[in-house]
């Protein structure tokens, strides 16, 4: 896809109204993305990679989240070879649910059910089934689920 074409659908992807519409805009620019997945808007997917960043089935995305896929520094990091280029894959797994202005750095996986809270910066996979908070992200809690609270009766 042309760098208009992608550019083009991100904007729209930001703007729409509709989260289904959206999540649509958003596999046009390659981000990989699963049934039944809610995305919030100005929700932000790396443009350089999108093609590595995979939502699965049954998951959402708050509003405002940053998900990248590659970091690099400066120009003159790199230069000096501080700072080198990392790019890598993050999955986002079934039923995960990425809450408002939380960002996903590169290499991510958040595990199937695991909740991130609003405003944590994810540097580490979330283990499933984990509530994690903070910057950086730390595990806070458990999720429960149904089966477990009805053993507990």
């Amino acid at each position: 896809m042309g760098k208009l074409l992608g550019r083009l659908y991100r904007i729209l992807a930001w703007l729409v109204p509709f989260y289904q519409f959206r999540a649509e805009l958003w596999r046009r620019t390659g981000v990989v993305i699963g049934k039944y997945v809610y995305i919030g808007n100005l929700t932000q997917f790396d443009a350089e990679y999108p093609h590595l960043i995979t939502v699965e089935d049954g998951a959402s995305i708050g509003s405002h989240v940053t998900i990248l896929a590659h970091a690099d520094g400066s120009l003159y990091h790199q230069k000096l070879h501080i700072f080198e280029k990392e790019v890598k894959a993050v999955r986002i797994e079934t039923g995960a649910w990425v809450t408002s202005g939380s960002i996903i750095l590169p290499g991510v996986t958040v595990g199937k059910g695991a909740i991130i809270a609003a405003g944590a910066v994810v540097s580490r996979d979330v283990k499933p089934f984990t509530i994690v908070a903070g910057n950086p992200a730390r595990p806070v809690g458990k999720v429960e689920r149904p089966s477990q609270r009805n053993r507990r009766k």
